[in-house]
């Protein structure tokens, strides 16, 4: 049988190639020292500018084609497939990083490409995908996808995305999306979508989606979706749509579609729409539409419309359609109010239906319609009240009921059934 003719060219062609490639010396090492300088030697191909480099150490072994090639032990500088226990010296590697343990110091090393620790990896930054059985620890930066049986941390920042089955941490900040079997903390900011087991916590703020089934909690502000099992805390201010099956604070204000399973309160301002089990309130203003099962309060003003199941009251000013099921109290009521019980004494302006008792106190003046079983105005009534006995300490309008009080009228004409006036 003749042989194929075009195969002795490409076959001896491959044979010069190993050959020129592989003619390399034994390499030798001082023995005056405990570690060898290493020794390496070098076969060059000029025609196709292909090199070839074998180095030696007592601690590591490498085997590169054109940088390239197979590194065993703690190689500083590699481009390629590198295997070792535990690094200690490791400064730059590109390619794939194959380790047992985690470095054995603080480590500046750059490891960019695929990092895999059995168990453990690391390293001083990672870029790449970084996964490790046991867990992913890093002395710098993370970039990438990094995965961890227990856990990931990072003394700096952690960006891409990271799931672990315990815990994520980071000492900076942490961004992109984070998924951990029990909690995630970060020393700064959680920008992206967050989910944890059990908790999340911030010493900055919180932006994007984050939910955990016990709590949450930011030294700074919190915005966007945020849900939580239990509760969420923000020192600063809450923005978006906040869920909590318990409750939730903010020492400042609190925004959007707000929900609680308890309560929530703000240590300003509460807007947007809010509903609460229990009850809700606010060291400023409250604004928009809110309902809660007992209580609403706050210190400044109640402005929208709002429902609760007992009583809503304010420090200054209630204004548009407010309904209790018991009582409701302000300075100055604006609008329309419907509760058994009202109370203001400064300014009341609009309609207001309490079937037990409608009462402004002191100075206090009506400037609109009220209709209660019992209506005292101890100042000035403007307008028009209906009830069962109306009083009047001064009044410049109608009232209309069984019996009818008017102290600024003549003696002899100041109580009267059915009807009294003063215009």
């Amino acid at each position: 049988m003749k042989p194929v003719p075009f195969l002795s060219p490409v076959i001896t062609g491959i044979l010069l190639i190993f050959v020129g490639a592989f003619q390399l010396t034994t390499p030798t090492f001082s023995s005056a020292t405990t570690n060898p300088t290493p020794q390496w030697v070098s076969s060059t191909n000029d025609s196709t500018n292909q090199h070839t480099t074998l180095l030696k150490t007592g601690n590591h072994f490498s085997l590169t084609y054109r940088n390239y090639g197979i590194g065993l032990g703690d190689v500083p500088v590699f481009h390629g497939l590198r295997i070792n226990y535990r690094d200690h010296q490791l400064q730059k590697i590109h390619g794939i990083n194959i380790t047992l343990r985690e470095p054995g110091y603080d480590s500046n090393s750059i490891v960019r490409g695929l990092a895999i620790g059995l168990p453990l990896t690391g390293g001083g930054d990672l870029m790449g995908v970084s996964v490790g059985l046991g867990g992913v620890t890093v002395s710098n930066n993370v970039i990438g996808f990094q995965a961890g049986g227990l856990g990931v941390g990072a003394e700096g920042s952690i960006h891409g995305v990271q799931m672990a089955g315990l815990g994520i941490g980071a000492g900076s900040s942490l961004s992109g999306i984070q998924v951990a079997g029990l909690g995630m903390g970060v020393g700064g900011s959680i920008e992206g979508i967050s989910l944890s087991g059990l908790g999340i916590g911030a010493g900055g703020h919180i932006r994007g989606v984050t939910a955990a089934l016990l709590g949450i909690g930011a030294g700074d502000s919190i915005s966007g979706i945020t849900l939580s099992g239990i509760g969420i805390g923000s020192g600063g201010s809450i923005s978006g749509i906040t869920f909590a099956g318990f409750g939730f604070g903010a020492s400042g204000d609190i925004k959007g579609i707000n929900i609680a399973g308890l309560g929530f309160g703000s240590g300003e301002n509460i807007s947007g729409l809010s509903f609460a089990g229990v009850g809700m309130g606010a060291g400023g203003t409250i604004s928009g539409l809110s309902l809660a099962g007992i209580g609403i309060g706050a210190s400044d003003q109640i402005r929208g419309v709002s429902l609760s199941g007992l009583g809503t009251g304010t420090g200054y000013h209630l204004k548009g359609l407010h309904v209790a099921g018991v009582g409701i109290g302000a300075a100055n009521l604006t609008g329309a109010t419907i509760s058994m019980f009202t109370g203001g004494d400064g300014l009341a302006r609009g309609v207001f239906i309490s079937p037990v008792h409608f009462k402004m106190k002191d100075e206090g003046s009506l400037r609109g319609v009220s209709a209660s079983a019992y209506n005292r105005i101890e100042g000035t009534q403007h307008g028009l009240t209906i009830g069962i006995y109306n009083f009047a300490r001064n009044l410049n309008g109608i009232q209309i009921g069984l019996l009818n009080y008017a102290g600024n009228n003549p003696p002899g004409l100041r109580l009267f059934p059915l009807l009294n006036a003063n215009l």
